[in-house]
């Protein structure tokens, strides 16, 4: 799979008529107070966040107040019109690879996004905004991973009725990877309760790195 091939998926998601929870793959799959509240353990009233792929903002939305600014990247304007209209969040209307600027960031975000690229799409991701943080900042990354093994997803979904791609790739693995890139002092944390975990094969994890 590449990235190419989830972005056709999030394209008809974005062009038919979204609510602010159509951004999540499954309505179920709400965990953004607890990602809200993650974040938050490394950020405060000083800290300047870049959010990648912010999509509707669920997830921003419950924090910015508590923060000094969000520079949040999102392809959809459809998905960024439910992102809340305040001076301590910027909105860029980008792919995440195709981003931009002259800025540096305490933090990174990378929430829900980076299973949908291929291992050599994700470590030139992480070394893209690997640039972008200021000495000692970090990076946040929570996806699902492979419990044993990568698992692959690709091709027709019956959950989803509709053409599904995303890797996700086994935890050492993607730990791996971010060492090669340079990133340091990298820790790995069971984030949801385990009821949040709705399939063996695979588990949410968040991953804390830094520059």
């Amino acid at each position: 799979m590449e990235n190419k091939d989830s972005l056709n998926y999030w394209t008809k998601i974005a062009q038919n008529n979204p609510t602010q929870l159509t951004a999540k793959v499954n309505p179920c799959n709400d965990f953004t107070q607890m990602d809200a509240d993650f974040i938050m353990k490394y950020a405060n009233e000083n800290t300047e966040i870049l959010d990648l792929a912010s999509s509707t903002g669920l997830t921003i939305n419950k924090y910015y107040q508590k923060v000094k600014h969000i520079e949040a990247v999102e392809l959809y304007k459809e998905f960024t019109k439910f992102i809340e209209k305040t001076d301590k969040i910027s909105i860029v209307n980008c792919d995440v690879k195709d981003y931009e600027s002259d800025k540096n960031f305490d933090l990174v975000n990378m929430f829900g996004i980076t299973c949908y690229f291929n291992d050599e799409e994700v470590k030139s991701l992480y070394k893209k905004y690997y640039s972008y943080l200021r000495p000692n900042g970090k990076i946040i990354i929570k996806s699902q991973f492979g419990v044993e093994e990568d698992v692959i997803v690709s091709g027709f979904s019956e959950e989803l009725k509709t053409d599904y791609f995303c890797c996700y790739r086994h935890l050492p693995k993607e730990v791996e990877i971010l060492k090669s890139v340079g990133y340091k002092n990298i820790q790995t944390f069971d984030i949801y309760p385990p009821e949040c975990n709705r399939w063996s094969n695979t588990h949410f994890y968040a991953i804390v790195a830094e520059k």
